[in-house]
């Protein structure tokens, strides 16, 4: 593993700060929805789901050793990496909402850091909630002078206020424990914001059995931002009813291109799914019959994706069935034609796999050659750039996000 790198002196506060913020109390703030009913049917869409920034020039990439971690900056243009421009932890997660980057610092850390544009810590505010081990943020989406923040380890979605982004407070929580499993916790994972509807996924496991699957299928619940109260898909039935998605285990998911309206996901779960958020209709884009073909029958192997430029071809990073090596494989939409290997031997832990116009990028762990690599989609097969070599990132690449 590359070693550690001396990080920025300033920022060498925050790694403490995070964890003295994590057990900051969040409840008793405004917008507390605990007891408040689910609103009956599903909501009407009054805007586009908000994806990744348009027309980026840098991708910003969380690296670790998996003790600590930092902040690098790659230039899409030159290939060439800044490497540890801030501090960061083992489970660090980028998010940009179109003018600032956020630090989501996730297990054991529980805080979210805004980065001045300078990438100097401009302000930290700590997740943790009382009564469990770590909240585990995990997600982030963003609504005006708030950001909705997803909790893997406790059942709510806090929000948080940034009217001042230098002095940034809790503005309350939702309460998700109608979608819980019998842990009592529905595990929340994914998030966006659509109009004035949040949609998050629950993975819905049982924490007393190793985090087992208590389904066959993850689930999609929409949320009106207004009233931060859950919408129940299905009245009739007992509860408040989520939408299940078609399979288990969805890790990430993008606007489709293809929606003019942008009211349309691609979700990355056993499969791609293309999931219709105005009518909650889903169908498979990729097929997991299509993997399954290809020896990757596991429902939990496929890591992330992106779309290339036409739209047509989705390209997937994935683990090979014995968990060997990472692959790299492209898929046509809405079809059955066979995947196509792209590159492999690579390995990975998060979500490093991006296209910038004709661009694949894609964070490879591999012991002794870590690092950000890339392919020009322009050729068939793929060519890789840069002589095919890794560009490093400091420590090895975990998760990146594309940034102005």
């Amino acid at each position: 593993m590359t070693p550690a790198r001396a990080l920025v002196p300033v920022l060498a506060a925050s790694l403490a700060a995070c964890t003295t913020l994590a057990v900051d109390d969040t409840t008793g703030t405004t917008g507390d929805t605990t007891g408040e009913p689910a609103l009956p049917g599903p909501p009407v869409l009054d805007g586009p789901c908000i994806g990744e920034v348009a027309n980026p020039t840098r991708l910003a990439i969380t690296t670790t050793d998996n003790v600590t971690g930092a902040l690098s900056i790659l230039d899409l243009r030159t290939g060439e990496v800044t490497p540890d421009l801030a501090l960061a932890t083992s489970d660090s997660v980028p998010f940009h909402d179109g003018t600032r980057l956020y630090l989501l610092h996730r297990y054991g850390f529980d805080a979210l850091d805004l980065l001045r544009p300078d990438l100097g810590l401009l302000a930290q505010i700590g997740l943790g909630v009382p009564g469990v081990v770590s909240s585990n943020p995990h997600a982030l989406a963003f609504a005006d002078d708030r950001v909705h923040v997803t909790m893997f380890g406790a059942p709510s979605v806090q929000i948080v206020d940034l009217s001042d982004p230098a002095a940034p407070t809790h503005a309350g929580s939702i309460d998700l424990t109608a979608l819980a499993d019998p842990d009592g916790n529905p595990e929340a994972n994914l998030a966006i914001r659509c109009g004035d509807t949040l949609f998050i996924t629950v993975q819905r496991l049982d924490e007393n059995m190793g985090f087992a699957p208590t389904g066959e299928h993850d689930h999609l619940a929409p949320i009106d931002l207004a009233s931060g109260r859950l919408h129940d898909l299905d009245p009739d039935e007992p509860g408040v009813q989520a939408m299940p998605l078609l399979g288990p285990w969805a890790k990430q998911w993008r606007v489709d291109p293809a929606d003019p309206a942008g009211h349309t996901l691609l979700v990355l779960s056993s499969g791609l799914e293309r999931l219709d958020l105005a009518t909650l209709q889903t169908t498979w884009a990729v097929d997991p019959a299509r993997l399954a073909a290809i020896g990757l029958v596991a429902t939990d192997l496929t890591q992330a994706f992106d779309l290339d430029r036409t739209g047509e071809h989705a390209y997937i990073a994935s683990y090979r069935a014995d968990l060997s090596e990472v692959v790299l494989l492209r898929a046509s939409l809405d079809d059955d034609a066979p995947i196509v290997e792209i590159a492999g031997s690579m390995q990975s832990i998060g979500p490093t796999l991006e296209i910038v116009d004709d661009t694949l990028w894609f964070g490879d762990r591999s012991h002794a050659a870590a690092g950000m690599r890339a392919w020009d989609l322009r050729t068939t097969p793929p060519t890789p750039r840069f002589d095919g070599l890794p560009i490093s990132t400091g420590l090895a690449p975990y998760a990146a996000v594309p940034v102005p």
